[in-house]
């Protein structure tokens, strides 16, 4: 016989302070708990993706279609399309372009959405790569993704972005 509809949806609200500290404990102490985490956690990251490999985005995430400044088609992901790109989310891509990690887009629409194109999203990818965090804050890593944007003829400001990452170094230390 079924348990009828919503039995676990009731017991996890009853129950989830204990059932979230079971699987972290499990997670941090158990190994083979963890492979299989990580591995149901790709499994489902390659079940997002087509056939080419490239993430399917939601209908509400599609390229926004914006005229380039010599005149050609340019297509704009927003951050929410930019943060599935990446693995992340969007509370850290913001982080980061506060802290000085990333440059910030100059595209941005009328109320201040900020857009990226393919080329900055695979830059940040590839300088990212499968680090889970960024801080402390590699200043190679930052020059290198600034100096990539430039290379795509992004029109970023470095002199905003070099402050950005001078701020987040002091406070760093600050607190030592």
């Amino acid at each position: 016989m079924a348990n009828r509809p919503g039995y676990f949806e009731e017991y996890y609200k009853l129950n989830k302070d204990s059932v979230n500290a079971e699987r972290r404990r499990k997670y941090h102490k158990d190994p083979s708990y963890r492979e299989r985490v990580l591995k149901a956690s790709c499994k489902y990251r390659e079940s997002q993706r087509d056939n080419e490999g490239r993430i399917r985005l939601p209908r509400y995430q599609t390229p926004l279609e914006a005229e380039a400044g010599d005149g050609g088609a340019l297509q704009l992901f927003s951050v929410g399309a930019f943060a599935v790109y990446l693995g992340r989310s969007v509370q850290a891509i913001t982080h980061w372009e506060r802290a000085g990690l990333l440059p910030p887009t100059p595209y941005k629409d009328e109320r201040g959405f900020r857009y990226y194109t393919q080329g900055q999203m695979e830059v940040v990818r590839s300088a990212v790569g499968s680090r889970r965090r960024l801080f402390p804050a590699s200043e190679n890593m930052c020059a290198d993704i600034l100096k990539r944007w430039k290379g795509l003829g992004v029109p970023v400001n470095a002199k905003s972005m070099a402050s950005a990452l001078s701020r987040t170094i002091t406070r760093r230390h600050e607190g030592d």
